[in-house]
């Protein structure tokens, strides 16, 4: 693979390029994070805006028609509903594991099998979450996917 970085302070803008006779699996993997890279959304916090990566965030959560991006150490509030965030980000490393819940599988640390078909997805910064048994094959083909 080639790897050529041009930098000229006549672009404002950042422009990626991938140029390839097949994509493979790290391809792919590559491609998604940049995908990540140019997207963001909005969430406030004590009466603040915030505009958050969602390479920062590690679930959205619904909480009493309320949703939630939890991140490393701080949460905000969403105006998205679960469902919207789900249209746009299904096709990204996010992916549904609860009636109220949208994980992003690049900030699992483990997995473990639970009784009665649910999984404990234990995240990056010791959180642990469980994958409902509704969501559980749905999960694990995300995870086998995305090479995680």
């Amino acid at each position: 693979m080639k790897f050529i970085l041009e930098q000229s302070d006549e672009w404002s803008d950042v422009e990626i390029r991938v140029r390839c006779g097949q994509i493979d699996k790290s391809l792919e993997k590559l491609i998604e994070q940049i995908r990540l890279y140019g997207f963001s959304i909005t969430g406030e916090k004590d009466g603040e805006t915030f505009t958050i990566n969602l390479e920062q965030i590690f679930y959205f959560e619904t909480v009493d028609n309320r949703t939630y991006a939890y991140c490393e150490d701080s949460v905000y509030e969403c105006k998205q509903k679960l469902y919207e965030l789900e249209e746009r980000l299904g096709t990204m490393n996010f992916q549904r594991i609860s009636r109220a819940c949208i994980l992003n599988i690049y900030k699992l640390l483990s997995i473990r099998t639970l009784l009665n078909g649910r999984v404990e997805a234990k995240l990056e910064n010791g959180e642990k979450l469980i994958v409902n048994r509704h969501y559980a094959e749905s999960f694990r083909q995300k995870i086998e996917e995305q090479g995680v």
